[in-house]
């Protein structure tokens, strides 16, 4: 994982990252949970229980594989056993952590709880509009995990179990329709949809600047202005180097233009340039 620059840690920044700290170091025998984090707060998360020697206990789960906003999971070091190394956001650490979820070796439920979101059949919901809604009745953000919207009737939330009885209580009404809300157990195999366009491309190396110019079809001053004016975002973290490294399994934000996952970048042809194959959310 690439270091976090002190540039990227405003006082919310270091405030986090204190708390994260004091965590990692309170309970270091039992499992613990943080509130649903953001994906650049997720980071800084990691950073902070690196500092303290404590990165392998550390985990992140949303409920679901695929999820973005997701709890930080501090298990204590008997339970680690054989834990995939490397990247710590990868695929294969998210599935250890779902596999001690799923044979009840870690309890989740202090943490995450699901909630099922129904509308009346006749309206039409967006994510927006189930946010919205959610938000509406007065909730901070770090309560909330992902919603997953499975069409325009019907979608998933994860909150925090504590406010789940507010929400099935007082959430009536999303957007211009009427809607249910009711606490489920989800079936075994659950993931949160999502939808991709593939890009391909050809770049004469996997510096920023070429990258975000394959993306946007911009021209590569264009595409360094972007970067240059802070519109470009690195693993969620502005980035404002235009010959930065991209590496496979890079995120990357474009302000509008939208938000990439980078699974090739360094796979260099016969002729010499790299082939870029990325994922573009819907």
């Amino acid at each position: 994982m690439k270091i976090i620059s002190d540039k990227h840690l405003d006082d919310g920044s270091r405030r986090l990252m204190a708390r994260a700290a004091e965590l990692v170091r309170r309970e270091a025998y039992d499992t613990a949970f943080s509130d649903f984090l953001t994906p650049r707060e997720q980071r800084l998360f990691y950073a902070a229980c690196a500092g303290e020697g404590q990165a392998d206990r550390l985990f992140f789960y949303g409920g679901a594989p695929g999820a973005e906003r997701r709890v930080a999971v501090l298990v204590p070091e008997w339970l680690l056993g054989d834990v995939p190394a490397g990247d710590p956001f990868a695929e294969a650490r998210e599935q250890y952590i779902a596999s001690l979820i799923e044979n009840e070796t870690i309890d989740i439920s202090p943490a995450i709880a699901a909630v099922s979101l129904t509308g009346s059949d006749y309206g039409s919901l967006t994510h927006r509009d189930w946010l919205g809604a959610i938000l509406a009745l007065g909730l901070e953000r770090h309560v909330l995990g992902d919603i997953a919207v499975f069409d325009e009737h019907r979608a998933v939330v994860f909150l925090k179990p504590s406010i789940v009885p507010f929400v099935t209580d007082n959430l009536t009404h999303a957007g211009s329709d009427t809607v249910r809300a009711a606490a489920i157990t989800l079936p075994d195999g659950f993931e949160i949809p999502r939808s991709f366009e593939r890009v391909e491309a050809s770049v004469a190396s996997p510096r920023l600047d070429g990258v975000v110019r394959a993306l946007t079809n911009l021209s590569r001053s264009d595409a360094a202005s972007l970067v240059l004016a802070g519109d470009v975002e690195l693993n969620y973290f502005p980035e404002e180097k235009t010959d930065a490294a991209v590496e496979d399994g890079d995120t990357l934000s474009i302000r509008g233009y939208g938000k990439y996952i980078i699974d090739s970048a360094n796979t260099v042809t016969r002729r010499g340039r790299n082939r870029l194959v990325a994922r573009k959310y819907k």
